[in-house]
């Protein structure tokens, strides 16, 4: 089973509250709260659209086991051809969602006693050049067995972020920006909506913005 969540969000976000309130011709400080939160909802809205983190950000990545690579229903061995052929790394990797990965924290994981154990980091290879990134053990080396697969004995943390730590310098690309500044308008317009008013859908150019920077995979965890 396939299950992640957000430890630790970013402490940037694409979109400054100056020009936030720019797009918006705020003039007025009375709504900077309300608006930073427009931006953090936009930004997340637009992540959630595009299955990106933007910037860095600490996610945990949960496995009922380990990897296992099965060949004609039984384990590879030692001197066997396909030991640490393409097929065998390909089955033993750990592919984390949300792009792009950074680096990892820390594996986590229960031995067959319970004891939770950290993975050394010279155990394994990280491979974050690709999408989904991918984590493999190293040559001549074995994931270890986990609690009899108890569900989410396996933990992966790892730092996610497309286009860095933003600190320095917006690196977002400027279909992420707009498509944010859109939705904070959108909510700041929308703001005082109550039942009896016809709730407006978020501007369908979000959506159009958003495409280009979409990440589509279908293997994540160990599938």
């Amino acid at each position: 089973m396939l299950n992640y969540q957000l430890v630790t969000p970013p402490t940037v976000e694409p979109v400054t509250l100056e020009l936030a309130k720019a797009h918006l011709r705020v003039d007025i400080t009375d709504d900077d709260t309300l608006i930073t939160a427009y931006i953090s909802a936009a930004r997340q809205y637009a992540e959630r659209l595009t299955n990106r983190a933007f910037f860095n950000q600490t996610w945990r990545l949960s496995l009922d086991h380990f990897p296992v690579y099965r060949c004609g229903g039984t384990l590879p061995t030692r001197g066997r051809d396909d030991f640490y052929s393409g097929a065998y790394y390909n089955e033993l990797a750990i592919r984390l969602p949300i792009p792009r990965c950074q680096s990892v924290a820390s594996i986590t994981y229960l031995d067959v006693a319970g004891v939770q154990q950290t993975l050394s980091p010279s155990a394994y290879y990280v491979d974050t050049t690709s999408q989904p990134a991918r984590i493999v053990p190293l040559p001549g080396a074995f994931w270890p067995y986990t609690q009899d697969y108890l569900p989410g004995s396996v933990q992966v943390t790892y730092v996610a972020g497309s286009y860095g730590d933003g600190a320095t310098v917006n690196t977002c690309p400027q279909s992420v920006v707009l498509a944010i500044l859109m939705l904070v308008g959108h909510f700041y317009d929308n703001r005082n909506a109550t039942s009896e008013v016809i709730l407006r859908e978020p501007p369908f150019a979000v959506q159009a913005l958003l495409n280009s920077e979409k990440f589509v995979s279908f293997s994540f965890g160990n599938n």
